[in-house]
């Protein structure tokens, strides 16, 4: 009988030998391909999940879409979680405007004390650390962005909250401490007692634990509280960057940062997170500007209340010019007319009127420059 199979030619084996190999190195591809996959995904899963995210800023709060990717304006804030408090405050308050195109960064210093208004929720202090706290909105940093938006013209495109545990881990994620110059004594004051604690006895280079950080940047036990106060944080600001970006690659930087991304919350990803520190990893510290603007501080019995607060108002001249320069890069100028901060004290009896203070425009080589060059204690 004859075989109904044909016969296989030399050719044809040939031939099925390399697809039966194709198939297998498709296979191999395929599986490193799917390993790669999953593992990006494990990864950004874990990664994203290192820092607390928030809800983004609505679009029309953002920068217009002409400037988009020249610019990128980010509103950091640092909470204040006292125990004898019953809401959070921000206690740090910075705006920070990343001029991509120029390779520049500048940050608004924005005092806790400063007077935002009686029209806007604050607890009835009138500042604008109370903004945060009781505002309506459910996302409370959302509060905060609104005001600098409606007051300030000022747009927010992402933002940034950290509580002070963040500091303490920041500092101690560092090998034997931080060294940063403090430039007063640093006394602190139990404000229920009076009773002062001097941790920092004389200006001078110190290393510094996470606490004692923690303790110089929010204390505000000086002749001109919180004016004297941003100078010191100024300070810490320098120290940080100079460690960070002299000591550190981008890598190191994000290894470091997982120590202390629980005490973070954004509406950024990780990876854009990543992109911007990268770029400041690059830019000069000439090309890193802190501006303090110029307020005048009253101590005031607001009306209805017995005692004073000390309040920072707005000089909105001063204000316009260094928001112009500093904050508005590739923008027309808008005049003072703009901003809609209050220029006088609340309604009350002012008991104490401390001037108007000098702005101060610093670049993070200034400030280096300026820290007298001596053994850290």
């Amino acid at each position: 009988m004859e075989n109904k199979h044909s016969h296989v030619t030399e050719s044809e084996k040939k031939r099925h030998k390399k697809a039966v190999k194709r198939n297998r190195i498709l296979i191999v591809l395929l599986a490193v391909v799917l390993v790669i996959g999953v593992g990006a995904f494990a990864a950004d899963k874990f990664l994203s999940g290192l820092f607390n995210k928030g809800d983004e800023v609505p679009h029309d709060i953002r920068t217009a879409r002409e400037l988009q990717g020249d610019v990128l304006n980010i509103l950091v804030c640092g909470l204040d979680y006292e125990e004898d408090r019953t809401a959070m405050m921000s206690d740090v308050i910075m705006y920070v405007s990343l001029d991509i195109k120029n390779n520049k960064v500048s940050a608004f210093q924005i005092p806790r004390d400063t007077y935002i208004g009686d029209d806007v929720p604050t607890g009835g202090s009138g500042k604008i650390n109370g903004v945060y706290w009781h505002g309506e909105e459910e996302n409370k940093i959302m509060n905060l962005i609104k005001v600098i938006n409606d007051k300030l013209g000022l747009p927010v495109d992402h933002y940034v909250t950290l509580d002070m545990e963040a500091f303490i881990a920041m500092v101690d994620s560092i090998d034997y401490g931080l060294q940063m110059y403090v430039p007063y004594p640093i006394i602190i004051k139990d404000s229920e007692t009076g009773k002062e604690e001097t941790i920092i006895e004389e200006p001078g280079w110190y290393y510094v634990s996470g606490q004692t950080a923690e303790r110089i940047v929010r204390n505000r036990n000086y002749p001109n509280r919180d004016i004297q106060r941003l100078e010191v944080q100024s300070y810490f600001y320098a120290a940080i960057i100079k460690n960070f970006t002299e000591t550190l690659n981008i890598s190191d930087f994000i290894k470091i940062m997982s120590r202390f991304t629980q005490y973070l919350t954004t509406d950024m990803h990780w990876t854009k997170i990543a992109s911007i520190a990268q770029f400041g990893f690059g830019v000069d510290y000439r090309d890193m500007t802190i501006i303090k603007p110029s307020l005048h501080g009253y101590d005031v019995i607001k009306t209805g209340n017995t005692t004073y607060t000390n309040v920072l108002v707005c000089e909105e001249e001063n204000w316009a010019e260094l928001l112009n320069e500093y904050c508005r890069p590739h923008q027309e100028a808008k005049s003072a007319d703009v901003l809609k901060m209050p220029t006088q004290p609340p309604e009350g009896e002012v008991v104490r009127d401390y001037s108007a203070t000098r702005p101060s425009v610093q670049t993070i080589a200034d400030i280096l420059a300026k820290s007298p060059e001596n053994d850290a204690q």
